[in-house]
């Protein structure tokens, strides 16, 4: 068959053309979405739930609060702060359908899907600012165990019951095995954010064994809180998100970009910040956070396969 040029010539100018329109359509919403965000109505106030068992004042006041301000001040609307300490806290709040969850990793990977998406992580202080894992240490003068949470669990504490790198070493997936019960015997730390509560309590003796967040075990031992020639370390887990912010499908996807963008760049440029955001970062700094990083939505798929779901939201 003989085509004329003419026509093909044609065609190819009228594809290009639909591209470009295309392009140019996405370019002027983003833009749109910049100069000219959503505003909501007088009085309209989302909510911002927070996990957080230990419930410090220091950090409700430091972190939680100035982070609920800089969302709400990234949307333009008011934004209440809702502190819950335990899984039947956060379910009566979460049937609330918060705008935001502020949660550990391993209660987030259960938040339901078709209702929240990943928003960002913690970003860990440089230069161990990638994503912790999970590690266990071990007194070197003792007979070593392959799973002293199951086999010795009067001589192992655990950094807390919820993240991931605390709990991930009995909750990976094996696809030929059943999801393993949480083990009852060791004791566990009340702070998901920060281990050295159970840190201190292995320093001062008063155990063998330790499932810990590696950055938290890393901080103790380039401090000479632990030293070692009397405590080795075995990575027990792949890398965990650890802190997540998770924000509701109902939020625009403009609005998404934004507060991912916006998000993303506290505490790498101090220039330009008034008190109020320095003061996030500060706060974010008592936690050993230098700020948050994206979380893509496959990447916590991956996290999901790496780890059942369905873990009880209390301690064991």
């Amino acid at each position: 068959m003989v085509t004329d040029p003419a026509t093909s010539a044609s065609r190819s100018w009228g594809g290009r053309r639909v591209a470009v329109l295309t392009g140019a359509c996405v370019l002027l919403l983003a833009v749109g979405a910049q100069l000219f965000p959503i505003r909501h109505p007088a009085g309209s106030r989302a909510k911002l739930v927070i996990l957080d068992p230990s419930c410090l004042p220091a950090r409700r006041d430091g972190v939680y609060e100035p982070l609920g301000d800089y969302l709400g001040g990234i949307q333009h609307r008011s934004l209440a702060v809702e502190i819950v300490r335990n899984g039947a806290e956060f379910r009566d709040a979460l049937a609330g359908d918060p705008e935001f969850v502020l949660c550990p990793d391993g209660v987030g990977i259960d938040v339901p899907s078709e209702r929240y998406l990943p928003l960002v992580s913690g970003r860990r202080l440089a230069p161990r600012n990638l994503r912790p894992r999970g590690v266990l240490l071990f007194r070197k003068s003792v007979e070593r165990e392959q799973a002293p949470w199951r086999n010795q669990p009067a001589r192992t504490i655990v950094g807390d019951s919820l993240s991931l790198t605390a709990t991930g070493p009995w909750r990976r997936h094996h696809p030929a095995d059943p999801p393993q019960p949480p083990p009852l015997g060791p004791v566990y730390g009340a702070d998901p954010y920060d281990h050295t509560g159970a840190l201190m309590a292995l320093r001062t003796g008063c155990f063998d064994f330790a499932v810990v967040r590696q950055w938290d075990a890393d901080r103790f031992f380039a401090a000479g809180l632990l030293s070692e020639t009397e405590w080795g370390r075995e990575v027990m887990t792949p890398p965990a998100p650890d802190l997540m912010l998770l924000v509701s499908r109902r939020v625009s996807a403009s609005q998404r970009l934004n507060l991912g963008d916006r998000l993303t760049l506290l505490g790498r440029d101090g220039k330009d910040q008034d008190s109020a955001v320095a003061g996030l970062v500060a706060g974010l700094g008592s936690m050993n956070l230098a700020g948050f990083n994206l979380l893509l939505e496959p990447d916590l798929d991956l996290v999901r396969r790496n780890f059942p779901r369905h873990w009880p939201l209390q301690a064991p």
